[in-house]
């Protein structure tokens, strides 16, 4: 693990050293994933996968299922938005 101190620009940005930002392969303009903690932020690439949409409707399931699965991404949302909300607690 390496640790450097960077420092926070009166517009609220953070310079990578270039060092770290080859070390994880990031290029200019690319998107990244921020993971929030109550302590920390973590920077990682983000992975170009296909979208979900895409790989359910290879599966031609019947529309009772596609109705089901709507409702239970629906309520996993609902649960995350909760899990959430009490991280920040």
């Amino acid at each position: 693990m390496i640790t450097q101190t960077c420092q926070i620009d009166s517009q609220g940005r953070i310079t990578l050293p270039k060092d770290a930002f080859d070390l994880m392969g990031f290029l200019p303009n690319m998107n990244v994933m921020l993971e929030l903690t109550k302590a920390s932020i973590v920077i990682k690439q983000k992975r170009n996968l296909p979208p979900i949409t895409a790989e359910i409707a290879q599966m031609e399931l019947p529309v009772a299922d596609w109705e089901q699965m709507a409702q239970e991404v629906e309520e996993g949302r609902l649960k995350l938005k909760i899990r959430q909300s009490f991280l920040w607690m």
